[in-house]
């Protein structure tokens, strides 16, 4: 055997008595001399073997131990690194993987998550936003 033990690089764990370092899996990463694998944050991901997690984009979200970010659906948003996507105020629409959403513009309405804005009814009548 060696006269010492060698620490396992960032990316990858080992146990006690092991004859190697093995890859942090997909939504977990480690430092150095790891003997376990931490999960991701919700809002970050990571590939097979990662040092870091990288932060989901805007339009986009994660939640903790990911291993990829999934698109918001339309209706909703988020900003960089958010675990989760938010809907969209009353008088706001958004398509998918937004990272903000947009006003209706005058003379239409919407709920909120919406989609796409509603032209007001005859009689009725709405400012922008």
């Amino acid at each position: 055997g060696t006269q010492n033990c060698t620490s396992c690089v960032p990316g990858t764990y080992s146990g006690t008595g092991a004859e190697a370092c093995t890859d942090c899996d997909a939504g977990k990463h480690s430092s150095t001399g790891a003997s376990s694998c931490d999960a991701c944050k919700g809002g970050s991901y990571s590939d097979a073997g990662a040092r870091n997690c990288s932060t989901c984009l805007g339009g986009t979200y994660a939640s903790a131990g990911s291993e990829s970010c999934s698109a918001c659906g339309s209706g909703t948003y988020s900003e960089d690194g958010n675990s989760a996507c938010t809907k969209c105020d009353s008088g706001k629409w958004s398509n998918m993987s937004e990272s903000a959403c947009t006003a209706c513009a005058s003379g239409k309405w919407s709920g909120s998550g919406a989609e796409k804005c509603i032209k007001c009814e005859p009689g009725k009548w709405s400012g922008s936003g």
